[in-house]
């Protein structure tokens, strides 16, 4: 269990460049287009951009699920997950290291 936690903390650190690299391909997206911080939702951005990603994804969950998530701002929502995985990864990182 020790070394799953370990395993699992290691991927949300390691996963945070990612998602910041995520972060800024939004960011330019809506510096070059007519998009704002708050118009581009996510499902606009996987639909533009990740056409692929959209779709595989809406094969595997619920969909009125993904409507209701996707419906918020891409840059806030990928902000806060980012935020919210960095700090998990610490956090778990020193409750199974010790």
């Amino acid at each position: 269990m020790r070394s799953l936690g370990l395993g699992f903390a290691y991927l949300c650190i390691y996963t945070t460049p990612i998602q910041i690299g995520f972060i800024i391909w939004q960011l330019f997206i809506i510096f070059t287009t007519d998009y704002t911080f708050l118009d581009m939702s996510t499902k606009e951005f996987l639909v533009d951009n990740l056409k692929f990603l959209h779709d595989w994804i809406y094969s595997w969950f619920w969909n009125a699920f993904l409507d209701f998530f996707y419906q918020f701002p891409a840059v806030v929502m990928s902000t806060l997950k980012t935020v919210v995985n960095y700090y998990l990864g610490f956090w778990l990182l020193g409750k199974f290291k010790t």
